[in-house]
């Protein structure tokens, strides 16, 4: 059996022969062309109104959703409240 050291060796001896391999000119430019056609454009005034808009819309939205849920839950609470009564009326009432 080899020991690890041997081991090590022979990997590192086999990447001896590697060589980096080099970009060609043509696709450095192509790359290098795509960075500069991409230059940041600022937003104009119509697009900042159109987020600001949707910004509105969406706590809108949200606000009217979170009183509509405590709505819900209120009248949840006081449904399991009126039905208690009713069973406590049923059952331990005195009209009867």
């Amino acid at each position: 059996m080899k020991t690890i050291e041997e081991n090590i060796e022979i990997t590192l001896n086999a990447l001896d022969g590697v060589q980096s391999i080099e970009v060609p000119s043509s696709l450095q430019n192509s790359l290098m062309n795509i960075s500069l056609q991409k230059a940041v454009r600022p937003m104009t005034a119509n697009q900042k109104w159109l987020i600001a808009a949707s910004i509105a819309v969406m706590l809108s939205i949200n606000i009217v959703t979170i009183i509509q849920y405590h709505k819900s839950v209120k009248n949840a609470e006081n449904t399991i409240t009126t039905a208690d009564n009713v069973v406590y009326k049923e059952y331990f009432s005195s009209d009867y």
